[in-house]
């Protein structure tokens, strides 16, 4: 029973860190300021790991996390003027590039399963490591890290969020006035719900579910009509719109497709202007000639075996390992054989 306590005292006091505060200040304005713009997460509760970034037209974006500002980072540095963080030990906002980050603690990741907690001090960051692990670096060595493992970690959150946006769907659908609002973030949309009355009485995990969908059913992804039979099998499209791909042939008419394999059997034999397929994990529209193609792997369509298209080389390789791919082709690459092999 001592050995028992002991045990129950240690994890306890190993994971007893707060990141929120009674008085969170939070420096983004508008009405979705209490939410990350990159994820949606509730930055009070996030509060000991946001950081602010402060652009040339004096407006603010605040993350929760580093790993949600190494995500933006690309769109934001030609306009970033500076960087802050809020230091773990007082909860004040500090200089993120002057602070002392302790990474890989026993306190639990904000969107990463590694922690990295800033503080004022390089003397306050050791004594913190002293009690709950980790490694002290300063800012560049922090944000490289955060940097290289930002695509594996995104593979996991998306997948994270599918299944979340299709909780969300089903709330939706049962407990929610509809609306036609298009929305590019997940803040967007949680500030629009709370404010609209779109939904009553949501738990936080229900409200993130249902901004998740609506984003999701909203932004640069191909919309398929009702009643869109895939011209190859002749299923309905709408019913897959995860696999949704589409052309535009010569004449300027649409097609889609239930996947990129019948899409790619209706391609050989006919002319098109411009194809589209959905990026596996993030449901965005790509160039169908300018995307990458797993074959082979574990994961299965509509109709069965199937190529599963991604935006880039690097996240198609990733995912091949993950689920037993066989190779990764490009558009050209795609010959009858390929097609023949996934019957």
């Amino acid at each position: 029973m001592y050995r028992l306590l002991l045990i129950l005292f240690l994890a306890i006091f190993s994971f007893g860190f707060d990141k929120s505060v009674p008085h969170p200040h939070i420096l983004q304005q508008g009405p979705a300021k209490m939410w990350c713009g990159v994820c949606g997460m509730n930055l009070a509760k996030f509060y000991k790991t946001n950081y602010a970034a402060i652009l040339d037209d004096n407006t603010t974006k605040e993350y929760c996390s580093m790993h949600c500002l190494a995500k933006d980072y690309p769109s934001i540095q030609p306009h970033l003027k500076k960087l802050l963080v809020v230091d773990a030990k007082s909860g004040k906002w500090i200089d993120a590039r002057r602070a002392w980050y302790v990474v890989g603690s026993k306190i639990p990741g904000t969107m990463s399963k590694v922690s990295k907690l800033a503080f004022a001090t390089k003397q306050e960051a050791q004594e913190f490591a002293k009690r709950y692990g980790g490694k002290v670096v300063d800012f560049e060595e922090a944000f490289e890290m955060a940097q290289k493992s930002l695509a594996k970690e995104e593979r996991m959150i998306q997948a994270k969020r599918h299944k979340m946006a299709r909780f969300g769907k089903l709330i939706y659908h049962k407990h929610c006035k509809k609306t036609d609002q298009n929305f590019t973030t997940v803040a967007q949309a949680k500030a629009y719900i709370l404010s609209g009355g779109v939904c009553k009485d949501l738990k936080p995990k229900q409200l993130q579910a249902v901004a998740l969908y609506l984003v999701q059913r909203s932004g640069h992804r191909i919309h398929v009509p009702k009643n869109a039979k895939c011209p190859v099998c002749g299923m309905f499209v709408a019913k897959y719109p995860r696999w949704a791909t589409m052309i535009v042939d010569t004449s300027g008419r649409k097609l889609y497709f239930d996947g990129v394999k019948d899409m790619m059997r209706y391609i050989q034999n006919h002319s098109f202007k411009r194809a589209y397929v959905s990026d596996y994990y993030t449901g965005q529209t790509i160039d169908a000639t300018k995307a990458w193609y797993v074959v082979g792997s574990d994961v299965t369509g509509p109709m069965g075996k199937e190529l599963i298209p991604f935006g880039s080389k690097e996240e198609a390789l990733h995912f091949m390992k993950d689920h037993k791919g066989q190779k990764v082709l490009s558009f050209s690459q795609i010959t009858p054989e390929v097609l023949k092999s996934l019957e």
